[in-house]
């Protein structure tokens, strides 16, 4: 299937809802923790007109992957981008891949796609404990569809959304799958911005490990120190690490507003 770059119906609803001020919130990588995600979702105590877009890895390592891409689907106040986790899931989710797994199928599953793969056999099950395999079998193929539909990032007039950056070399209308979603070192430690006009909103890598930030940086945004012409930053990272399990970190959930700079934040509710 040809590679999604940008939806320019998203793109447009969310730049004239900014427009007309209503906000917009981003949210970093939620990795399957669903009551964190509802919980946020409450503290923003979205307007009609607000919008939400999530910067993708909705997936993987928590415990309910499958309520959060449920949400993500039919709530129409929210967009998300593409994710690796999400790359990965199209590719290796179904019942017969998982029957034979192939390399790509286990380096997924090790990286928290068996508790995707649960979380779709908990939603399944009937009374008698065994999954509805045919239904699984219908919902992981429209799951997969849906996510080969989502853009790989999303453009507005001031900010770029994208799971994991752009390549500073790279001219960017000639960037890859892999620099959406994959990148790390070479976009954070860019001593120019990308794009002169327009700050780079990412998730993917935990902040903690960002240029300037440390073992104190636990659950902190990351902001560029290179900046834009107006001043602001080149690049927000939003990926607060919800899923890690160091004790006595923080393991949040983050929410930028792009009208207004404003940031909530959600501890992780599940254990």
């Amino acid at each position: 299937m040809m590679e999604i770059k940008r939806n320019e119906g998203i793109e447009m609803q969310l730049q004239t809802a900014l427009e007309q001020g209503a906000n917009v919130w981003v949210i970093g990588d939620i990795h399957g923790f669903y009551q964190s995600f509802i919980s946020l979702m409450d503290e923003l105590n979205l307007g009609e007109n607000d919008r939400v877009v999530l910067l993708g890895d909705l997936i993987d390592r928590g415990p309910n992957s499958y309520g959060v891409v449920h949400t993500a689907r039919t709530n129409e106040q929210i967009f998300s981008v593409k994710g690796n986790h999400e790359a990965m899931m199209a590719k290796n989710f179904s019942l017969e891949r998982l029957q034979n797994p192939d390399i790509d199928t286990l380096v997924w599953i090790k990286n928290g796609g068996d508790t995707t793969v649960r979380s779709y056999l908990d939603a399944f099950n009937n009374a008698a404990a065994e999954p509805d395999r045919q239904a699984m079998k219908n919902q992981i193929m429209e799951d997969n569809e849906w996510i080969e539909t989502l853009p790989l990032h999303i453009v507005l007039k001031e900010w770029r959304l994208v799971h994991a950056g752009y390549k500073p070399c790279l001219p960017l209308d000639e960037q890859t799958e892999e620099e959406y979603l994959w990148i790390r070192k070479e976009f954070h430690q860019a001593e120019e911005p990308v794009d002169y006009q327009r700050t780079v909103v990412f998730g993917h890598t935990p902040t903690v490990s960002l240029p300037g930030h440390n073992e104190h940086s636990w659950g902190k945004v990351w902001r560029s120190e290179v900046c834009l012409n107006n001043a602001r930053p080149a690049a927000i990272g939003l990926d607060t690490c919800l899923y890690h399990g160091k004790d006595g970190m923080p393991a949040v959930l983050t929410a930028f507003n792009l009208q207004d700079g404003r940031v909530v934040q959600q501890n992780r509710v599940e254990p």
